[in-house]
């Protein structure tokens, strides 16, 4: 933990022209930190732009109701976010996550903090403010919130929510306190919605989802009598159910619900020929070591990373080091 409040609200005051950014496939998380953060820095009169290396998941455009998010993919340049004197790197520590945007950080080396909540980083910033004990970057964003002393919103409360939901799996991963729930409670007072974020959440499948949905859980293999299910998809998978890259989203955790699983792994083929891997785990496997042999990173329970490919050589050496880690968490004294 390395939060020091009053050096994270001295810095955020000084600012005046500030840009957020995270990492590649954002998720809820990273974009409700950035769409919570936007608001509370605009409420104390800040020039205030969020800019991905990607564009927001189109099964995510709906937390960004006024189109808020910017992306180099559609358009915005280096040059345009030089005029920033503070980048705030939001939901990752780790330069291979920024995609493009990392050009932009070392171009504003200088200006950069980085506030976070997962175990692994990088030398992005000399200014950390990071707690790995936080559930989620969205509940820190609520508590910079509490301490600059700026009225939740309903703008401010809703993304801040659905990160804080998604990061802990519908309060359901054992991160998920009671202080998780006392922060829920003043977001939701402030106008975030459960059934509204739910909605959109986990009931806007297409057909293609589930179809892909299907496929996938269809070949899922378990190992170690059961303990372990890897699952896979390719790009063969994702073309004949004509589904979108983000619907291979939260498919890993669909296999935890098999009774007995302790650690489950999904290899993802990229239209590059890259390979996204991503590890969950109920047991004593540490995510976020495993992760972290193949440059990713994360947290223990969850983590994940990028292989160059090719793809069955991905899985053969991702299969081989999840075995070990089994083996090695099994052995471990209790």
């Amino acid at each position: 933990m390395r939060l020091d409040w009053l050096s994270l609200v001295e810095v955020l005051k000084n600012a005046e022209r500030v840009v957020l950014t995270s990492h590649v496939r954002p998720d809820c998380d990273a974009l409700g930190s950035e769409l919570g953060m936007l608001g509370i820095l605009e409420a104390l009169g800040k020039h205030v732009r969020i800019v991905n290396a990607q564009a927001t998941p189109p099964t995510l455009a709906w937390i960004d109701p006024h189109k808020r998010i910017e992306s180099l993919a559609e358009g915005v340049k280096k040059a345009d976010l030089l005029d920033r004197d503070l980048v705030i790197v939001l939901d990752t520590s780790a330069w291979a996550q920024l995609g493009a945007m990392a050009d932009v950080v070392k171009e504003l080396r200088s200006r950069v903090v980085v506030i976070d909540h997962h175990v692994s980083e990088d030398d992005l910033s000399d200014r950390w403010f990071k707690d790995s004990t936080a559930e989620a970057t969205a509940r820190i964003v609520a508590e910079v919130g509490l301490r600059l002393k700026v009225p939740l919103t309903e703008a401010i409360a809703t993304p801040l929510y659905a990160g804080l939901s998604t990061d802990t799996g519908g309060f359901r991963f054992p991160s998920t306190s009671g202080e998780t729930f006392r922060v829920a409670s003043r977001l939701v007072d402030a106008g975030a919605s459960p059934p509204a974020v739910y909605r959109e959440l986990f009931e806007q499948d297409s057909i293609a989802r589930l179809h892909l949905v299907g496929r996938t859980l269809a070949g899922a293999k378990p190992s170690r009598e059961g303990r372990i299910i890897t699952s896979t998809v390719r790009q063969s998978d994702v073309r004949e159910t004509q589904a979108l890259p983000s619907d291979t989203e939260d498919l890993v955790n669909l296999t935890l619900a098999v009774k007995g699983t302790e650690l489950a792994v999904i290899l993802i083929e990229q239209s590059d020929g890259r390979v996204k891997t991503s590890f969950r785990s109920r047991g004593s496997v540490d995510c976020s070591a495993l992760a972290g042999r193949f440059g990713g990173g994360g947290h223990k329970a969850a983590a994940g990373s990028i292989l160059p490919g090719p793809f069955d050589e991905a899985l053969a050496l991702v299969s081989a080091a999840v075995d070990e880690a089994w083996l090695q968490s099994v052995a471990a004294p209790a």
